[in-house]
């Protein structure tokens, strides 16, 4: 064999063999996720396992843990407390395949070999006696913007699509003022690129 094919299978070899012992999720998933969390109303503390992150709406990086807790709290409603769910990683398997029990132990040991899921959090806290309900349709309109986020941008450049329809219906914008309603939350789109503050600003502007 040429010495070019021993380094090649040489590379080859070594590259395997840091990706299995690294662990295949931790490499290709990282130790991290991004979590979304929105409420109705906006403004309601988020904290995970007694550490508060912020008030919604929020995107953050959480390290990937399981059995963790999620609290939502707000002055005046009552406080929601849900489970942070996780399911395994599909690239966990690639440890099995590729790394094997060492592979495996580092995701194990990183966290990696669990992914947050869902993703995001979209939920409506009930109010204490004598505060008043917000209006559900603010959570349907901000809902569908966060969920569709990636379908709705692409049909604002053409002012059509089945998405964009949806959503006028849902902001209730009527067909005579829909195209100067798109053309604003295009430029919404444009200057907020954080997606639950972009929907966030959307909403308010139309259902207020």
């Amino acid at each position: 064999m040429k010495r070019g094919g021993f380094v090649f299978w040489g590379l080859l070899f070594f590259s395997l063999s840091f990706f299995s012992m690294q662990g295949c999720a931790t490499i290709v998933s990282g130790k991290t996720q991004q979590v979304t969390f929105t409420s109705v109303p906006d403004g309601a503390t988020v904290s995970v396992q007694g550490r508060a992150l912020g008030k919604t709406p929020l995107t953050v990086q959480l390290d990937k843990k399981s059995d963790q807790t999620l609290v939502f709290e707000k002055e005046g409603y009552k406080t929601l407390t849900l489970p942070l769910t996780t399911e395994l990683d599909p690239w966990f398997w690639g440890n099995i395949i590729l790394g094997g029990f060492f592979g495996s132990t580092t995701d194990a040991i990183t966290g990696s070999v669990n992914k947050y899921s869902p993703g995001q959090y979209n939920v409506t806290l009930e109010p204490l006696k004598g505060v008043t309900p917000v209006d559900s349709s603010k959570n349907d309109a901000k809902t569908f913007i966060i969920a569709n986020y990636k379908n709705i941008l692409p049909e604002l450049d053409t002012g059509q699509g089945q998405y964009v329809s949806s959503l006028m219906t849902l902001l209730k914008v009527e067909k005579p003022n829909q195209e100067q309603a798109i053309k604003m939350i295009k430029e919404l789109a444009a200057q907020y690129k954080d997606i639950p503050t972009f929907a966030d600003k959307v909403v308010n502007i139309f259902l207020k």
